[in-house]
């Protein structure tokens, strides 16, 4: 890290104030996950809040992705809690409850092949109760990413980039507490790229609660308020939101510190 990067903090998280709980949508405390011999995650601490977006780093295999599936229901933990909305509902005690306020979008849309995007929308008012005006935010958030016209199309038929638009605009329409994205920009055109970023600022700006895996710094530096590291299973550094702005129109500065977060976590990297 440079001498004039805005430090990560590597220090014990405070005490949770009152404002603090009264805006926590995600929170997991001492979650592992264990494959086999192999333990991915490690007692992860971790809050995310309503009108956050917090950005999940890490190389590959350092366990975001079944964090995220923790946290959206997907993985079963081995050890922990993990905690969802405004009630702070345990999603292991209740599941049902706890996942209608939150969306997961794995890296893979889960679209059926033979479903049309609007046969999934359908689907999905009907499973989560959404209200009269869901049909209008999906035609809206297809519009921004461009999709208008597959709309009626079998998913089989769409490539991967189309796919991934249609879980997007799906997700955004739920209108949920809290939204896990897993590598949201993953095949996305120039265009639609930033059509998604200008979404999840909205998002936002809802007071929705974002946890967002990605491995692109431009993209963290313009649109999380927070960023953490994940590294062997722990979040090893968070570089929080006066830190963020210290990076603002800068994310070499930003990949420069968060590649020093994971170099004093032991993380083996190779040189340029």
């Amino acid at each position: 890290m440079t001498a004039t990067s805005p430090p990560p903090s590597h220090q014990a998280p405070s005490p949770a104030t009152t404002a603090d709980v009264a805006t926590r949508r995600l929170g997991v405390r001492a979650v592992r996950k264990v494959y086999g011999t192999r333990e991915v995650l490690r007692g992860v601490d971790l809050d995310v809040h309503a009108g956050e977006v917090c950005f999940l780093l890490g190389v590959n295999g350092a366990g975001k992705s079944t964090l995220l599936g923790c946290m959206g229901g997907t993985v079963a933990i081995d050890g922990g809690v993990v905690r969802v909305g405004a009630q702070q509902i345990d999603l292991a005690a209740q599941p049902d409850a706890a996942l209608g306020q939150l969306v997961l979008l794995p890296q893979k849309p889960p679209l059926a092949p033979l479903l049309s995007p609007h046969e999934h929308l359908e689907a999905m008012i009907a499973l989560r109760s959404l209200d009269a005006a869901a049909p209008a935010r999906f035609a809206a958030a297809a519009d921004a990413l461009g999709i208008t016209s597959f709309l009626d199309a079998p998913c089989r038929t769409l490539s991967g980039g189309t796919q991934q638009k249609v879980g997007l605009a799906l997700a955004l329409t739920a209108q949920a507490s809290a939204l896990l994205l897993d590598e949201p920009w993953t095949g996305l055109d120039i265009l639609s790229a930033r059509a998604l970023r200008r979404l999840l600022e909205a998002e936002r700006a809802r007071g929705a609660a974002l946890l967002v895996a990605s491995h692109l710094p431009e993209t963290a530096v313009q649109l999380a308020d927070r960023c953490v590291v994940l590294t062997g299973g722990r979040i090893v550094a968070t570089l929080d939101n006066e830190a963020m702005r210290g990076f603002a129109g800068d994310p070499a500065q930003f990949e420069a510190a968060v590649v020093d977060a994971m170099a004093g976590a032991g993380v083996a990297l190779g040189s340029d």
